[in-house]
C-alpha cells in the first residue's frame, strides 16, 4: 500500500536487448477518438474468452450460462497491459464505476481493473461486479488492511468470499483475490500469518476459478525475514514494482534494468513456477505525495510517458524471462484524484500523455 518512500537495492543490469515497437494501425473506439493499436492487438480482438477485447457478452448482459471453468481467458496467454489500479476508498457510485470501467476498456483496451483501498458499504462489491461486467472487464479484488491496524480486514475478507458465494455473477467477474497490498512491508501480518490467510481464502473459494495471492514489493518479502512460505502459498506473483523509488532511479526511460531485476528475483524464488503480474507499477508526474530516494529521479509528465514506453518495449524480454505467457501489469493509478501525480488522468479527467499500451507480444 506504500505510505512512504522506500529503498530498493537494485542488482546489476541484465543484458537484455530491447525490441522495436510493433507495426501499428489506426483503430477507432465507440467514442470516435483514434487510438494506435498494434496489429497484434487487432488480432487479439477475435478471441472468444472473457475478458478478451472481442468477446461478446450474453444478450442483454444476462447471467452467463457457460461453465465458469471455461469462461476465462487462459492466464498463460495473457501479457502486457492488464488495466489500471483503481481506488475505491471513496465508495464510488455504480454509475461512476461503470463510466470509468467503460472508459478503461474502450479508450485503453483494459481487460481488468485492480481494486485499491476499500469501501465498507454493504453491497459495494456487488456494484463493482455489476459495473465491471457491464464494461466487459475482470476484477482483481483486494482485501485491504489499511494503515491504522485493527481487524477490519477480516470483515473485508469475509465480504469478498460471501460475494463469490452468493452473487451468481461474481465468479464470472472476479478473477483474483489479493490478501493485502504490501502487508509484509507494512507489518500488517508476519509471513506465516499471511500464508495462512492466503490458504484460507483459497480453501473458501476453491469451487471457483479464482486466483489467490498478495500484492507485495520485492523487499517486502525480506523485511520480516524469510517469507518464502508466502511465495509458496500464492497462485501467482502479484508484485508492486515501482522503480521511481530505487536508490539509482533517474528517469522512466532508464527503468528497464530495475523492472527486469525485480522480475528475475521473483522468478528465481518461485523456480519459475508462477505467473508474474505487476499489480502496481507506474511513474509519477510530480512528487507531491512521495519523494524519491535518488536525487536524480525525475518526476515529470515526460518521465512518466517514458516509463509507459519502457513497459511496452519490455513485453518480449519479460515474456522470455518469466515464461507463463509473459508479465501482465496494472498502471498505478487511474487518476490524480486518487493519488496526486500517479494517475494516468489528471484531476479534470484528461489524459496526461498519449498512452497506447501493448496488450500482447
Amino acid at each position: 500500500m506504500l505510505l512512504w518512500p522506500i529503498l530498493l537495492l537494485v542488482g546489476p543490469p541484465l543484458a537484455v536487448g530491447l525490441p522495436t515497437q510493433p507495426e501499428t494501425i489506426q483503430a477507432h473506439h465507440s467514442h470516435g477518438r483514434p487510438l494506435d493499436y498494434s496489429i497484434e492487438q487487432a488480432k487479439l480482438q477475435e478471441s472468444a474468452c472473457y475478458p478478451a477485447l472481442g468477446f461478446d457478452l450474453p444478450a442483454n448482459q444476462s447471467l452467463p450460462t457457460a461453465d465458469v471453468s471455461k469462461w476465462w481467458c487462459d492466464s498463460e496467454a495473457e501479457q502486457g497491459f492488464f488495466g489500471f489500479s483503481y481506488d475505491v476508498g471513496a465508495c464510488k457510485s455504480l454509475m461512476q464505476m461503470t463510466t470509468d470501467f467503460n472508459r478503461m476498456r474502450t479508450q485503453f483496451s483494459a481487460r481488468y481493473v485492480r481494486l485499491y483501498s476499500a469501501c465498507d458499504s454493504p453491497g459495494f462489491m456487488d456494484d463493482v461486479v455489476k459495473a465491471a461486467y457491464t464494461a466487459g472487464i475482470g476484477v482483481y479484488s483486494l482485501i485491504w488492511f489499511g494503515f491504522t491496524g485493527g481487524n477490519q480486514w477480516k470483515a473485508r475478507r469475509d465480504d469478498i468470499i460471501m460475494t463469490m458465494k452468493t452473487n451468481p455473477l461474481a465468479p464470472y467477474v472476479i478473477r483474483s483475490i489479493d490478501v493485502g497490498s504490501e502487508p509484509l512491508f507494512d507489518f500488517a501480518l508476519n509471513p506465516s500469518e499471511l500464508a495462512t490467510q492466503v490458504l484460507y481464502v483459497k480453501n473458501q473459494t476453491s469451487a471457483y476459478p479464482v486466483m489467490v495471492a498478495t500484492s507485495e514489493m520485492q523487499y517486502g518479502y525480506t523485511r520480516q525475514g524469510n517469507a518464502q512460505v508466502v511465495l509458496d502459498s500464492i497462485d501467482a506473483v502479484h508484485a508492486n514494482a515501482l522503480p521511481f523509488f530505487d536508490q539509482t532511479a533517474t528517469t522512466g526511460a532508464q527503468a528497464a534494468p530495475s523492472i527486469l531485476n525485480v522480475t528475475k528475483w521473483f522468478v528465481e524464488r518461485t523456480q519459475g513456477s508462477k505467473k508474474v503480474i505487476f499489480t502496481q507499477t507506474g511513474w509519477p508526474t510530480n512528487n507531491h505525495v512521495w519523494k524519491a530516494n535518488s536525487k536524480l529521479a525525475v518526476a515529470s509528465t515526460n518521465s512518466s510517458a517514458e516509463y509507459a514506453e519502457t513497459l511496452n518495449t519490455l513485453c518480449e524480454p519479460l515474456k522470455a524471462l518469466a515464461g507463463h505467457g509473459g508479465v501482465g501489469w496494472f498502471w498505478q493509478i487511474w487518476d490524480d484524484e486518487d493519488l496526486d501525480g500517479w494517475g494516468m488522468l489528471d484531476t479534470a479527467g484528461n489524459l496526461k500523455f498519449p498512452f497506447s499500451p501493448r496488450i500482447v507480444c
